[in-house]
C-alpha cells in the first residue's frame, strides 16, 4: 500500500508525440491570465478552462471553477525535449496558504490525539473502571474527517486536471522512475 496516494500531492510525467512548440501553443490556448480579484458568482462563463502563465518551458496553472474548493491543485509543469520526445513533468499541490493552515490544524489535532493516547495508557486501569469519556474521541474524528476532506477535495480535482492534460497534449503517463 502506497501512503503517498492519499496525500494532496501528485507528481507524474507525460510523454507527448507533439513538438515542444505545439505543447506550449496548446497550453497557451487553454490558459487565460490569472485574475487578482474575481467575482466568480457573477462571472459564470470564462473563455478558457485554466488560468495561469507560461514562461519558456515552464507553466503554472489552476483550473477555473465556479464553486469553492480550497484544495484545488496548483499545477506546475516543465516541458523538456529529450531524444526526439517531449516530456512534460507535472507537479500538483494545494495552494501554499492551504498547506500552512493544514500543517497548523493537523499539528494541533495530532498533538491532542497523542495526549489522549498517552493519558489512556497511563490511566488504563482507572479507565476500565470508569469507562471512556466520549469527548476523548473527538480529536480522532477530526483527524479522520480532515483526512477525508483533503483527499476527496484534492484527488477529485487533480484527476480532472490530469485527464485534461493527457487529452490536450496527447500524452501518455509514464512511471516516475523511468527517466
Amino acid at each position: 500500500m502506497n501512503p503517498y496516494k492519499y496525500l494532496p500531492f501528485e507528481k507524474y510525467i507525460l510523454i507527448s508525440h507533439l513538438s515542444a512548440e505545439e505543447v506550449r501553443k496548446r497550453l497557451a490556448d487553454s490558459i487565460e491570465p490569472k485574475k487578482v480579484f474575481s467575482l466568480s458568482p457573477f462571472e459564470k462563463y470564462r473563455a478558457k478552462p485554466y488560468e495561469g502563465s507560461i514562461s519558456g518551458n515552464e507553466f503554472t496553472i489552476k483550473r477555473i471553477i465556479n464553486y469553492r474548493n480550497s484544495f484545488l491543485p496548483v499545477i506546475k509543469g516543465q516541458i523538456k525535449e529529450e531524444m526526439g520526445q517531449v516530456s512534460i513533468e507535472v507537479y500538483m499541490r494545494p495552494a501554499t496558504g492551504v498547506l500552512i493552515f493544514l500543517a497548523f490544524w493537523f499539528g494541533i489535532v495530532i498533538l491532542a490525539c497523542l495526549t489522549i493516547t498517552v493519558v489512556a495508557i497511563v490511566q488504563f486501569r482507572q479507565m476500565l473502571e470508569t469507562g471512556i469519556n466520549p469527548g476523548a474521541i473527538i480529536p480522532f474524528g477530526m483527524f479522520i474527517f480532515g483526512s477525508l476532506l483533503i483527499t476527496l477535495g484534492f484527488k477529485s480535482e487533480s484527476g480532472q486536471s490530469k485527464d485534461f492534460l493527457k487529452r490536450l497534449l496527447n500524452g501518455q503517463e509514464v512511471e516516475r522512475n523511468r527517466k
